[in-house]
């Protein structure tokens, strides 16, 4: 069976009597740190697939009274030092790739100029690595990760709302279609 690796923050101090709970909950593949009241999680889940690994690991962390868990990393939208690290380039190689200087041209175009610095999603990034390094994206494990963190996203909204009962009807509607 494929081992996955990932992270979760998790909302919720780390405690002893946490941790043990943790452990009990099956979490024993996973070492946890904390910084305040988040938690971090790094996991090396054994499941059949990634989606498996990753609901599994929720799952478990969340059956422990008083934590939630808030995100998975490796984060979708990247800045150009984040595609730096994981592609294992120097962050001035990245930058001629994103100007058209060195490879293919037409780097995918940014997510976001919301911040200083843009901001790209990573699955269309990687797609476009592959491409110009004749290799295979990992494109499932691209969906699955934005997908359930988009999913813990609308569920913390939802829980922060006021007007719950037209927002969790809008969310249903959105994921039915």
């Amino acid at each position: 069976m494929p081992n996955h690796h990932f992270a979760l923050t998790i909302r919720g101090a780390l405690t002893g009597a946490r941790l043990d709970a943790l452990y009990e909950a099956g979490c024993d593949d996973a070492t946890f740190s904390s910084k305040g009241e988040l938690t971090f999680g790094a996991f090396d889940r054994e499941a059949p697939t990634l989606l498996d690994a990753l609901v599994s690991a929720i799952g478990a962390v969340e059956s422990v009274e008083g934590l939630e868990v808030l995100h998975i990393e490796p984060d979708e939208l990247v800045w150009a030092s984040e595609i730096a690290e994981r592609t294992g380039r120097t962050r001035q190689s990245v930058d001629m790739l994103i100007k058209g200087l060195r490879g293919p041209g037409v780097f995918p175009a940014p997510a976001s100029h919301a911040t200083r610095n843009s901001l790209w999603r990573w699955s269309e990034v990687e797609e476009w690595f592959a491409r110009y390094e004749g290799r295979l994206s990992d494109k499932e494990r691209s969906a699955a990760i934005s997908a359930i963190n988009g999913a813990l996203e609308a569920r913390h909204g939802l829980r922060s709302s006021a007007h719950k009962g037209p927002l969790r009807q809008a969310l249903r509607q959105l994921l039915a279609s």
